[in-house]
């Protein structure tokens, strides 16, 4: 059977070719000499001709090797070439990694991955239902492309871009005193149990609202929060306690729950933006980002231009 040519001898071969020294050589590969020599001896079997001279005055190309140096160059650059297609396609194929917080409505991303797919019928959304600093974590050791967040959040270095926002309702119990109002003041909750999540699961978030609390006036006294919204709600209609939710929530309707818009609306909301780690390098990760600007900033009506005058 004839001897196969390996690439890694050819790497070999072209750093000789390039330092005119095994020694110089060797340090660049970061391998001692007689491995590289032997490896050298191997290829010129191999081809079936000497390539290098080496005497009292150096390392010198045979006529064998000055011929097979710019092959050789070519051959490890077309490889390196195909690696790089080959990773990019395994990018694409593997799909855009992206979190999509929790505090909202999952409905209100359902109109994605369709978009997405009517654009680019190769690209796979892989969506992770998540916390926004679970997500953002992620985001920081590369295991997400991007992430839809809840603001204020720690971000960091990372690129945010405001989409929207979702104003907070109050989550009452049916049996409440104040649920045939149409709209209400969380000042009209204060001596009601609050459900309230803790600060670990978002820092920002909860420093934001304890400022703004104390703006307002508004001290209730606090319970844990669940993180299942369904076992939230389950306890406010059991009379346990009131919760403030964003708006999109209501669409959990839950017998025994009703949801009251807030006087203080344009205080009391949560932005929710699209995060991404600068220089990432997903394939899709520019049309994600065009995708959902275009859903969430429509292009503005042109001006009119001023009437003539008569």
């Amino acid at each position: 059977m004839q001897p196969r040519l390996e690439l890694w001898q050819l790497e070999y071969f072209v750093a000789v070719a390039d330092e005119l020294s095994f020694r110089r050589a060797a340090e660049r590969l970061s391998i001692t000499q007689p491995p590289l020599t032997r490896q050298i001896q191997a290829l010129e079997e191999t081809v079936g001709a000497r390539l290098f001279e080496r005497d009292r005055n150096g390392v010198a190309l045979t006529p064998a090797g000055s011929q097979l140096l710019p092959e050789a160059r070519a051959l490890l650059a077309g490889a390196d070439a195909m690696l790089a297609r080959a990773r990019k396609r395994a990018r694409r194929n593997a799909g855009l990694r992206l979190g999509i917080t929790t505090v909202v409505d999952a409905a209100l991303f359902t109109w994605l991955a369709p978009a997405l797919q009517a654009r680019a019928p190769d690209v796979r959304l892989l969506q992770k239902r998540q916390i926004s600093q679970q997500s953002i974590a992620d985001l920081r050791r590369g295991a997400l492309d991007a992430a839809l967040i809840g603001l204020p959040s720690g971000t960091g270095e990372l690129h945010v871009e405001h989409l929207f926002d979702d104003p907070l309702v109050a989550a009452l119990p049916a049996t409440h005193r104040l649920a045939r109002r149409k709209r209400l003041s969380i000042l009209e909750l204060q001596a009601d149990p609050l459900f309230w999540f803790q600060r670990r699961l978002n820092p920002a978030y909860f420093d934001h609202y304890e400022a703004l609390f104390r703006t307002l006036g508004f001290s209730p006294p606090r319970v844990p929060e669940p993180a299942d919204h369904h076992v939230l709600l389950g306890l406010i209609a059991d009379g346990q306690g009131v919760a403030l939710v964003p708006a999109s929530l209501q669409a959990m309707a839950r017998a025994g729950v009703v949801y009251k818009p807030l006087k203080e609306a344009a205080v009391l909301r949560i932005g929710v933006a699209v995060v991404h780690a600068p220089g990432n390098p997903a394939p899709a990760l520019p049309l994600l980002l065009e995708t959902l600007r275009e859903r969430y900033r429509p292009a503005r009506p042109a001006a009119r231009p001023p009437a003539r005058r008569r």
